[in-house]
């Protein structure tokens, strides 16, 4: 009698939708929360702050000291709930929130010659001559001009710590000439560079994310030749631009070719598919990997070291 023939087990040609099932429920959870970090509410990103920080600051067991000292903590200096960068960088709702709180609190001040707009560049404050003074022909800020241009920086500091500010000189049609500033365009471009210079030094803003720009009396937002006239067109404006507008100036590409060929950052073609090869939504990608990678080094740094007081150091990006 011949052996039953045993059967060929029967191949299963669907196995791949296994995984592309999977692989669609990642990409549609990644989608999910991407989103939801867009529409994230500061004021709720607040309230977890502040619980971080309570748990940060107790006891874990009765009669044991806190990881960290109740007078400090890893979030000391640096207002996460206002600022927390990664929020800034990612979500345009808190841009737009942050843009509305710093113009609300300007116009309540109503401070002459100080007001603040926002357009499509972004917030832009201006800083008029009956409010940043600055000696006649010359760049030097005047003592009276200290109040305003000190309640106007911590406002900024408050809210953003990677936006790119471009700060404009303004001034008015008469003709200057001194050894120092030959003409306006220079004495435009050093009020500029002077208001930049006092931010940096007195509230420690990263130099990289600053533009100074002169444009002399090209620009005036009085028309007449009044004093009152040239008083409105002597001014600074302090423009925080759109976090969609960063990489249209010139410093995020000597940013980029600093990194030198061994340093070059690449995306994935996965990244490439998604972003249809769009040049901005690329370098986003890009600037975020830079600072997801820097973090990431200064973590390790710190696991590799037993001094506990490391712990409170700040990231580079914050400084």
């Amino acid at each position: 009698m011949a052996r039953k023939k045993r059967e060929q087990p029967h191949e299963n040609l669907e196995r791949w939708l296994v995984s592309y099932a999977d692989f669609m429920t990642l990409l549609f959870a990644t989608f999910v929360v991407l989103y939801a970090l867009s529409q994230v509410d500061v004021s709720d990103f607040a309230k977890l702050e502040e619980a971080l920080k309570q748990a940060f600051r107790s006891n874990v067991f009765d009669g044991q000291e806190s990881i960290l000292d109740s007078s400090n903590s890893i979030f000391d200096g640096y207002d996460g709930a206002s600022s927390p960068i990664m929020l800034e960088y990612l979500s345009p709702r808190y841009e737009a929130d942050s843009y509305e709180e710093i113009k609300d609190s300007i116009d309540k001040m109503n401070l002459d010659g100080l007001k603040a707009e926002i357009d499509e560049r972004g917030l832009v404050i201006k800083m008029e001559d009956s409010a940043l003074t600055f000696k006649s022909g010359s760049a030097q800020i005047t003592d009276d001009s200290l109040v305003p241009l000190n309640t106007v920086a911590k406002l900024i500091k408050e809210k953003f710590a990677i936006h790119i500010i471009r700060v404009e000189g303004h001034t008015d049609s008469d003709p200057v000439s001194n050894p120092v500033y030959p003409s306006n365009w220079e004495l435009s471009s050093a009020r500029a560079s002077s208001v930049i210079r006092y931010l940096i030094g007195n509230y420690n803003f990263n130099p990289a994310i600053f533009i100074a720009a002169g444009y002399a009396d090209t620009a005036p937002v009085a028309k007449g030749n009044t004093q009152k006239d040239k008083q409105k067109n002597r001014r600074v404006e302090i423009v925080i631009l759109r976090n969609k507008l960063r990489n249209t100036n010139s410093k995020d590409m000597d940013t980029l070719s600093s990194l030198g060929a061994k340093k070059k950052m690449t995306v994935s073609q996965a990244v490439k598919n998604l972003t249809g090869d769009d040049e901005k939504l690329m370098q986003n990608v890009i600037d975020f990997k830079q600072v997801y990678e820097k973090e990431t080094q200064r973590i390790d740094n710190l696991n590799n070291n037993s001094d506990i007081n490391r712990l409170k150091q700040r990231p580079d990006f914050l400084e």
